[in-house]
């Protein structure tokens, strides 16, 4: 099957009215304007005035074409954060790396660069292609509300793994990156015997309405049993609840089913569903922030 042959959009197509050509990497022209990609990085403004590199030289126009290292995606979009243009289609986490890369490259302004990215990086989607390289980026460009979103994300990484600390390190720069996590999953294990507490096996609550039958809260699980589920419950970013008996491994029943019993339960169950759910506001689920940097 022929590959498909990359559209370059307006106003970088060969009809614009640029000076200058930029050629991606793998072969895809861009035509741009000196005095705007000069205006936005100091490293465009050199380069302009160097001789032309290899691969470069002169199109059939006689515009210069200077060969960039950025593939044809990730050149358009760089350029459409430049321009004076409607913000670019932001579509992966790996789009949003290449891009962090280019602006560091270029030297393009970091406020630019938040402007158009921020809302991708705080994409619950993009987010979770790749949760600890999200966090690790983040965390380098020092963008505190988005790093501490993203450590919800993480929960699932097996963080003592000498693999994962090492690419984490490499990618955020900074050991504190790992230390964070780590700490907060120590006061994560220590919280989970706080909320499993919220519910005592074998809570009598007698029925108003007939004094032979009653309201039965029953743990099914042994505690350990019951630890372990919560555990992986909560290793979503953002635990869920609402069923708090599958949430906490335990359930409420009656000994007849009559019609006071019924709104009992409700009630009994409701009450226990609001502890929990407040519970869950003060449970560790994000690092504290980042550490100030002078």
């Amino acid at each position: 099957m022929a590959e498909t042959k990359f559209i370059v959009q307006h106003p970088f197509d060969a009809e614009s009215s640029g000076d200058c050509v930029l050629r991606a990497c793998d072969g895809t022209e861009f035509k741009v304007s000196r005095a705007i990609l000069s205006f936005a990085s100091s490293i465009f403004r050199d380069m302009f005035s160097l001789p032309p590199a290899a691969g470069g030289g002169k199109d059939q126009n006689d515009i210069s074409v200077i060969p960039v290292g950025e593939d044809a995606s990730t050149l358009q979009v760089l350029l459409q954060m430049i321009y004076p243009v409607d913000p670019p289609s932001i579509t992966s986490f790996q789009l949003v790396q290449k891009l962090v890369a280019a602006c560091d490259k270029y030297f393009i302004s970091p406020a630019k660069l938040r402007l158009h990215l921020r809302d991708a990086l705080n994409d619950d989607q993009f987010i979770k292609e790749d949760p600890l390289a999200c966090y690790a980026l983040l965390w380098k460009l020092g963008w505190e509300e988005e790093a501490i979103k993203a450590s919800r994300f993480t929960h699932t990484l097996e963080l003592t793994e000498s693999s994962i600390g090492k690419k984490l390190v490499e990618q955020s720069g900074d050991m504190e990156a790992l230390f964070q996590l780590l700490r907060l999953k120590d006061s994560r294990e220590e919280a989970l015997d706080g909320l499993l507490s919220l519910v005592t096996d074998i809570t009598q609550y007698p029925c108003r309405a007939e004094g032979r039958h009653a309201l039965s809260v029953i743990v099914n699980l042994d505690y350990t049993e019951r630890r372990v589920g919560l555990k992986q419950k909560l290793k979503e970013p953002y635990p869920d609840a609402q069923d708090v008996e599958n949430f906490l491994g335990f359930t409420v029943t009656a000994s007849a089913a009559c019609v006071m019993c019924r709104e009992l339960r409700a009630a009994r169950l409701h009450t226990i569903r609001v502890k929990v759910i407040e519970a869950l506001t003060g449970y560790p689920q994000a690092i504290s922030g980042l550490p100030s940097r002078k």
